[in-house]
């Protein structure tokens, strides 16, 4: 995959002109994500226009250097000079102005490099990323956009903008003929020109698993913190502790995923407080409300009842089903209760015998919790799997 999008960097003084070290050439405060008009043309005749934007707050230098070199008019008659289905297309070589096509991606002695600024920020679908050598911080003026997601990039390459529309063209573009090496069989040529400033500030997501208050949050299993999606959201800001105003000892997680996982084994009986914040590119959301939930407690501590003990497990069969679970071992007045993994209970019911069927068909896949209470206040709790 990375041979795929790697820039060799060779003395090729010959072919078209030598870029000037001169980069970064803007130094001011960006407002927004500044956006820029991508228009294609193949045998002189409009193939379309992509329009993408930046993200200053992602990656900064990245975004300058795009930015000085469309000032200077650097990528016009530059080609799109690899073009991989269900992965990317790459331009942007000096090389392939006017340089036999051999050379184009091999990229010119004396550009500007610019150092990695690697992210949370994922590989998806339009994504704009800089190409570059085995060298993390040798970054130029090539740069790739993804046809599909490309998660062996993630981490390893530095995304600094999206496609906002015309991403019908780079489908258009990818699956141009192309040779055994990847490359058009007819140039596709770049023209490139600043359009403007999107300066919309992203709303904090909604908070969904656990729900707020949720008790009885399982402790044997990761513990998934998840939210709504926010249309602009690239890159999101999770804080996780266990004081409410995370002063203290908390934790601080960047994720281009729309979940984040704690880790696996979090002590009992504890109560924790969690918020997300959404980072479109250009600016940051404020926190979303606080929300706050509390892990199993141990079985002998089950806070809901005084005076309770263990007592032998119950029979349960099959384990895992399909959603359908047998219950034995048990006595008639048993109060079954089932929750899921947000501690949310989503069945409780009186055994009417010795033992009873929990249907849990229907249900989202994955680990329930389940407390059986006798008349003596005695507990077994134990797990559900739904496959």
């Amino acid at each position: 995959m990375i041979k795929k999008i790697t820039l060799l960097f060779t003395a090729i003084f010959m072919f078209g002109e030598i870029y000037s070290q001169t980069s970064y050439t803007y130094t001011g405060v960006y407002t927004g994500k500044p956006r820029f008009q991508i228009l294609t043309k193949r045998n002189n005749a409009t193939l379309g226009i992509i329009n993408v934007e930046l993200f200053p707050n992602i990656a900064l230098k990245h975004t300058r250097n795009f930015d000085s070199l469309v000032s200077k008019s650097f990528y016009d008659t530059t080609a799109f000079h690899r073009v991989i289905p269900g992965f990317v297309i790459q331009g942007g070589d000096p090389n392939s102005r006017h340089g036999p096509k051999p050379t184009w991606g091999q990229g010119q002695a004396g550009q500007p490099t610019v150092n990695a600024e690697f992210s949370a920020a994922k590989h998806v679908r339009g994504i704009l990323s800089a190409a570059r050598s085995s060298n993390i911080n040798s970054a130029t003026s090539q740069f790739f956009i993804c046809h599909a997601a490309a998660a062996s990039l993630n981490g390893q390459y530095s995304v600094y903008g999206r496609v906002t529309s015309g991403i019908n063209f780079v489908d258009t573009i990818v699956n141009a003929p192309r040779d055994v090496n990847d490359n058009p069989l007819v140039k596709i040529e770049m023209f490139v020109t600043y359009i403007g400033s999107n300066d919309t500030i992203p709303n904090p997501p909604n908070l969904t698993t656990p729900i707020n208050g949720a008790t009885n949050v399982d402790t044997l299993t990761q513990t998934f913190l998840k939210w709504n999606a926010q249309s602009d959201g690239i890159i999101y800001t999770v804080n996780f502790s266990q004081d409410s105003t995370f002063a203290t000892g908390t934790t601080t997680l960047n994720t281009g995923n729309l979940q984040f996982v704690t880790s696996s084994v979090l002590p009992p009986n504890t109560k924790y407080y969690w918020r997300v914040m959404t980072n479109n590119g250009g600016h940051f959301s404020v926190f979303s409300p606080v929300w706050h939930f509390r892990t199993l407690a141990p079985v002998n501590d089950v806070g809901i009842k005084q005076n309770t003990k263990i007592v032998e497990q119950a029979l349960i069969f099959p384990n895992p089903s399909s959603g359908k679970f047998t219950f034995q071992n048990i006595e008639k007045g048993n109060t079954i209760e089932v929750f899921d993994i947000s501690g949310k209970l989503i069945l409780e019911t009186i055994a009417k015998d010795n033992s009873a069927v929990i249907e849990l068909e229907g249900k989202d896949k994955g680990v329930y919790t389940y407390r059986l209470t006798n008349t003596k206040h005695e507990v077994r709790q134990g797990k559900l799997i739904v496959k």
